[in-house]
Order: C-alpha cells, then structure tokens, then sequence
C-alpha cells in the first residue's frame, strides 16, 4: 500500500513539473465534471485566461470552457475559434464560463495555443466585458492593437511604414506581450502609414 501511495505521489509530481509551464492561451483538455443547468461540464477542451504571473507560481489555474456547439454567437463572451489553434473542429470559447481547477489534478493533454493576434485581442475584450471591465469602443482605424513589450515594441517601430501609439497614454498595468508571449508592456494600436495620412504626407484624419 505505502509503495502504491509512493508510486501515485510521483506521478503527481511529475504532472506538477509539466503543467509549471501552461500559459495564457493554452488549450488543455480538463474534465468539469458533473454540473447543472447551462453550466458546462464534462471532459473537454478549456482555454487558460490567467496571466502568466500567476501561471508561474500558483497550483491552480482559471479558465474558459470550449463548446464545439456554436449557439449565440452575437454574445461578446462567445468568441468562435478555429483548428489552427490545436482544435479538432471549428468550436466556441465561453467566457463566461470561467472555472478554477487544480493544474496537477484537473487538467488533461495539451491541445494547442491561441496565437492570432486579432483573436487574442477579442479574446481580452470578451473577458474584460464577462467581468465587468469598462471595454473602450473599437477604433476606426485600419489596425491592430496589440500588447507589446519594450523589445517586441521596437521592432514594430523599426518597420519604417509602420505607426505605433500608445491606445490608452494612462493605462497602469501592464499586460503579456501578444508578440512574444513572454515579456510584458502596454496596449499599443499599430497601423501603416498610408492607411493614415494623405499623399504628400499630411495628416488626413
């Protein structure tokens, strides 16, 4: 019995080791077990939303649970995912349906990452809406807002077509890099310049 005990505390262990390293982005297969109601539940694919801050250090871990049933797709928590990200088929992350589980104990095979720049963007938004964060109207720029670094930040601005502002001049904290998935910066929109200015280099908006 103790030898079995033995055996099943290194097996924990282990899987404590392989998920110190999930990341904001990650899809896991978890099982959400028995539930009621709408809430999701059973084994299924489930999108990690905690910052890497606390991925590093902590044994838990909050994330979203993935539907392969597309329903009320208008809804700003109900964001459609692709294959390219390690899916099987086509699906839906519910951001609303968050759920904290134990990183050791609950989560199951790794299926892939979310990497696309614009659905990492709509992604933040869904969460910022689902918990009550003030979500600042879309710009009407032809853009990207991105997440950048100091060293990703520069070499974007390196790029001599590209225009690289600040999206909001007093925002606080700072978030992952959407570029590089590992430092950490500020909010920035990012565009060209001919989407911008006018021929002869005057400001057309």
């Amino acid at each position: 019995m103790n030898y079995l005990r033995i055996i099943e505390s290194e097996d924990l262990h282990m899987k404590e080791k392989e998920f110190k390293n999930v990341r904001w982005g990650d899809i896991y297969y978890c099982d959400l077990g028995v539930t009621n109601g709408s809430v999701q539940s059973g084994m299924r694919p489930v999108l990690v939303v905690q910052t890497n801050r606390l991925n590093e250090s902590s044994p838990t871990v909050v994330v979203a649970a993935i539907t392969a049933v597309k329903k009320k797709t208008a809804m700003n928590t109900h964001i459609e995912l692709n294959t390219d990200c390690g899916l099987k088929e086509p699906s839906m992350v519910m951001l609303e349906q968050l759920r904290t589980v134990d990183k050791a104990t609950e989560l199951d095979n790794f299926v892939g990452r979310i990497t696309d720049a614009d659905k990492i963007s709509e992604i933040k938004r869904g969460l910022k809406f689902a918990v009550g964060i003030p979500v600042k109207p879309k710009t009407e720029r032809k853009g990207i807002v991105l997440s950048l670094c100091p060293r990703c930040r520069s070499e974007f601005q390196s790029i001599p077509e590209n225009i690289v502002k600040r999206l909001d001049p007093f925002q606080a904290d700072k978030e992952m890099c959407d570029k590089c998935q590992v430092g950490y910066g500020y909010d920035y929109m990012i565009f060209k310049k001919n989407h911008h200015h006018a021929k002869g280099g005057v400001d057309n908006v």
